[in-house]
């Protein structure tokens, strides 16, 4: 029994102990004593000759979308922006020591006139009335306005789909100049501890570098992103490299067969859509061209090049007997016919489709017709095409891999 009125002694005791805070009426006096003669218009400096200093670090949430065609960064991010207000943290105004801070909406005090300098579409302040501004006792101000932000940047699309981009996030002081307002990277830079991966791009390095001038100050955040090839070379490369390869098997197809020129035509259109999906990809400018859009371009080429070829056989293998081979075309294709069909022929007994192997051979060192040097071409025609092919793919791609790798 004892015990509990001891214990509820206690309580009452303790349940009766005053703990110090304060009330709305408490805020409500105290926002009208620091706001009392505050204009939004006038530096929060008590010295106003002095400059006031403007620190800014970005954190990075995400990368939304990067347009190659267009050339613009899409980021979600927002900035930290700390300054000094002199005239909120007068000793006089700050009458309740008891509040430590206050959030205030960002239209209510002075702010820094930051703007994102290389803007997409339009110059534009930072944050809405939504955000609101920490104001401490001491006069710390800190401002985190939110934003999507749309940048241009610059595209070196040489070694695409293995390129790397840096873009940059250029925040300017707009109207006042250095000696009035001082823009600097603050402790943090860019702080990527809440980003999302993004699903096409990796980041690869971030930095942030201030800039200042008689003019103007500022401070440059810097995104450097590498693109995951992984969709181009399922989609696109290696289609296309299948592609280049078959194309040199127009000449394995016989002149009889009719389907020559069809085959050919039909993989220099495969090329040109080819060649239109990757233009719909990079930038329309001159300054650089990709590696991959040359190869196109020269795979194209030997396309054009191969159907040409393709209709003169066409046109020579449909001659008539009468009229004689030229006996430098009759050499080729006697040459061709050593080293196809003279293994077959080693020995001087047998026959070959009823005929004797001494007259086959005899056959094959004398008649030539039309029929049998388009065959010949076809073979040597297929392998120069097939090692050009062979070449340019092997050396466009290794250029594009050790230009990432740099």
């Amino acid at each position: 029994m004892a015990i509990v009125w001891t214990f509820l002694i206690v309580l009452v005791l303790g349940g009766s102990q005053y703990v110090e805070g304060y009330t709305s009426a408490d805020m409500n006096t105290h926002f009208g004593a620091i706001f009392t003669d505050y204009d939004t218009r006038v530096r929060p400096k008590t010295d106003q000759t002095q400059a006031i200093e403007v620190t800014v670090d970005l954190y990075l949430l995400g990368i939304n979308n990067f347009d190659n065609s267009e050339q613009k960064l899409e980021t979600t991010a927002y900035l930290e922006i700390k300054w000094i207000d002199q005239v909120l943290s007068a000793g006089s105004k700050w009458t309740n020591g008891d509040i430590s801070e206050v959030l205030v909406p960002q239209n209510e005090v002075w702010l820094p006139d930051l703007a994102l300098q290389n803007g997409f579409e339009s110059l534009s302040g930072l944050g809405t009335k939504f955000h609101k501004v920490k104001i401490e006792q001491n006069g710390q101000a800190t401002w985190r306005p939110y934003h999507v932000f749309e940048s241009s940047c610059t595209v070196d699309v040489t070694y695409f789909p293995f390129d790397k981009t840096t873009c940059d996030l250029k925040f300017v002081v707009w109207s006042n100049p250095v000696s009035l307002l001082l823009a600097k990277q603050g402790t943090t830079g860019v702080d990527i501890s809440l980003y999302s991966p993004n699903s096409e791009w990796t980041l690869v390095s971030t930095k942030a570098v201030d800039f200042s001038s008689s003019t103007e100050s500022g401070v440059t955040f810097s995104i450097e992103i590498k693109r995951k090839p992984l969709f181009y070379l399922l989609n696109i490369l290696v289609p296309v490299v299948m592609l280049a390869l078959l194309n040199a098997f127009v000449f394995a197809l016989p002149a009889a067969s009719g389907e020559k020129t069809g085959f050919a035509v039909t993989a220099f259109l495969a090329f040109a859509v080819f060649l239109t999906i990757i233009s719909a990809e990079l930038p329309q400018n001159s300054e650089k061209i990709s590696t991959f859009a040359a190869y196109l371009f020269l795979m194209t080429f030997v396309s054009t090049l191969i159907a040409l070829i393709t209709i003169v056989e066409l046109r020579l293998a449909s001659r008539d007997h009468d009229v004689p081979v030229p006996e430098g075309l009759q050499r080729i294709t006697k040459c061709v016919r050593r080293m196809t069909r003279w293994n077959c022929c080693q020995n001087t007994i047998g026959y070959v489709r009823g005929i004797k192997l001494v007259e086959m051979k005899r056959h094959l060192s004398t008649d030539v017709s039309w029929e049998d040097a388009v065959d010949s071409l076809d073979f040597i025609l297929f392998w120069v095409f097939f090692l050009i092919i062979t070449i340019i793919t092997v050396a466009c791609f290794v250029i594009a891999a050790l230009g990432a790798l740099s």
